[in-house]
C-alpha cells in the first residue's frame, strides 16, 4: 500500500523528525499536536496553561493538516488526548462540541501526564481519520 507523507508549512519549518500526517489507503494518522502558533517560523505555545485555548488551536491546526490530504475534522474517528491536569477535561468538552458537534463524535481517550514537550503546553492530541471512497 502506498503511503503519502504530509508535512505542510509552517510545520515543516521546525524540521521535526516525523510527518505531521501519513495517509495510508483510507486511513490518515495525525501526529501529536500541541496548541501552538507559528511566529517567525518558530512554534509558540498559545495561552500557556489554558487548556481550552490550546485545544481550539490544536483542532484548527489539525483541520489545516487534514485539508492537505483531502480530509477534514469530520473524518476523524479517534482522538487521543494528553493533558497535564485531568480536571481540565470538562472545560475542554465545550471546545470539542464546537468542532465536532453533538452527534457522530469521534471515539476518544484522555490521559493525564506529567508534562509536555514545550513549557506552558498543557494539551496534546493525536488522531486517526478515515477518508471515505470518492
Amino acid at each position: 500500500m502506498a503511503k503519502q507523507f504530509h508535512n505542510p508549512e509552517p510545520f515543516r519549518s521546525e524540521n521535526r523528525p516525523y510527518a505531521m500526517a501519513v495517509k495510508a489507503g483510507k486511513l490518515v494518522f495525525l501526529a501529536g499536536q500541541l496548541g501552538v502558533e507559528f511566529i517567525g517560523g518558530k512554534r509558540t505555545v498559545v495561552a500557556p496553561g489554558n487548556a481550552e485555548r490550546q485545544l481550539e488551536t490544536i483542532f484548527n491546526n489539525m483541520r489545516s493538516v487534514l485539508q492537505g490530504v483531502g480530509a477534514g475534522l469530520e473524518d476523524i474517528c479517534w482522538l487521543q488526548i494528553f493533558v497535564t491536569d485531568i480536571e481540565d477535561r470538562l472545560r475542554m468538552d465545550a471546545v470539542r462540541r464546537r468542532f465536532f458537534g453533538e452527534t457522530n463524535l469521534p471515539a476518544a481517550t484522555m490521559v493525564e501526564i506529567s508534562r509536555l514537550a514545550l513549557p506552558g503546553a498543557v494539551v496534546e492530541v493525536n488522531a486517526i481519520a478515515v477518508i471515505e471512497d470518492e
